[in-house]
């Protein structure tokens, strides 16, 4: 009995080596069927005892190797978050005890918005001929004007027949002006002269001997503050008849109602400026004055000159047209 036992454990396989997995365990296949050891020969006497099963493999069949699962991919590290920083509130401005309340950054702001320079001026320009001439600096100013200037001069004739009396002629006026600032600009510390106005006065002088005064108001109004800076000039004034040549054709004074005279002027600086203007002269011709006092009605329109006479052209013009209408011009 002891011999059979040995024989069939001798003949059983020898268990394969225990393989490692490098992967993951698979599950364990089920163990084959070993195959029935072959009948030895009959024993005598005894019943065959039953063959014991097999013992199963501690081992199962190499199973395939699956595939390396792929590397997970790389990341870019997280930013992190700035940290939140609370806002500071910017330190109070220090509080002026006293003037000035505007600084240099307001006074800008000012200028920018009233359309000033951005910077005033420095340093104040001198005038020419110390305000003789006037000029957008100065304030007060007395000045003597001369004109000289053609005339366009009518008179009424013939009442009977209503003839009026033309001829060419020349004119010449001198005058006084006294030119007070109206309105005025201000530019940082300095002041210039907008608007002047006020009286002025003189006499007016043509052919044939004939002066007129001329009593009334002058102005200027100036577009810059340079020196040349353009300018508006206009004048209206009364005039009267002072002296002409009488009907003896002598030379005497003359009672003459009164008229008007007016005139546009521009200019540059005060130098000087083309001027065009008008003058009306009433009539005196009432039934109690004399025949030989009356005067009919007249009157002329003149384009011309008139400029200052310190810078001495002016009064030179002026004074050669005086003569040249006296000399030349006879009226009719």
């Amino acid at each position: 009995m002891n011999l059979l036992l040995a024989l069939l454990l001798a003949q059983q396989p020898a268990a394969p080596p225990v393989q490692r997995p490098t992967g993951a365990a698979p599950a364990p296949a089920p163990a084959p069927a070993s195959a029935p050891a072959p009948a030895s020969a009959p024993a005598p006497a005894s019943a065959p005892a039953p063959a014991s099963a097999p013992a199963p493999a501690s081992a199962s069949a190499p199973a395939p190797t699956s595939a390396p699962a792929p590397a997970p991919a790389a990341t870019a590290p997280a930013t992190p978050a700035p940290p939140v920083v609370a806002p500071v509130a910017p330190a109070p401005a220090p509080e002026r005890s006293g003037p000035p309340f505007y600084g240099p950054a307001d006074m800008q702001v000012l200028r920018t918005r009233y359309g000033l320079d951005p910077e005033p001026p420095a340093f104040e320009r001198k005038p020419v001929f110390r305000c003789w001439v006037a000029d957008p600096t100065c304030g007060f100013v007395v000045e003597v004007n001369a004109t000289s200037a053609y005339a366009y001069r009518l008179r009424q004739g013939s009442v009977k027949d209503l003839s009026v009396n033309r001829w060419n002629s020349a004119r010449v006026q001198y005058d006084v002006w006294f030119s007070i600032p109206t309105m005025v600009e201000t530019r940082g510390n300095l002041r210039y002269t907008r608007l002047s106005l006020g009286p002025k006065g003189g006499v007016i002088a043509s052919d044939s001997k004939d002066i007129w005064g001329n009593v009334g108001i002058a102005g200027r109004y100036w577009f810059s503050r340079k020196r040349f800076a353009p300018n508006l000039e206009f004048t209206s004034a009364l005039v009267f008849k002072v002296a002409g040549t009488n009907q003896m054709g002598k030379f005497d004074t003359v009672r003459g109602p009164l008229g008007f005279t007016v005139d546009v002027g521009f200019g540059l600086g005060g130098f000087g400026a083309l001027v065009v203007g008008g003058q009306f002269d009433s009539p005196l011709a009432r039934e109690d004055i004399p025949d030989g006092e009356r005067t009919p009605t007249a009157g002329m329109f003149y384009l011309g000159f008139r400029g200052n006479i310190v810078w001495g052209a002016p009064a030179a013009a002026a004074v050669a047209t005086h003569a040249i209408a006296n000399r030349r011009i006879t009226a009719p």
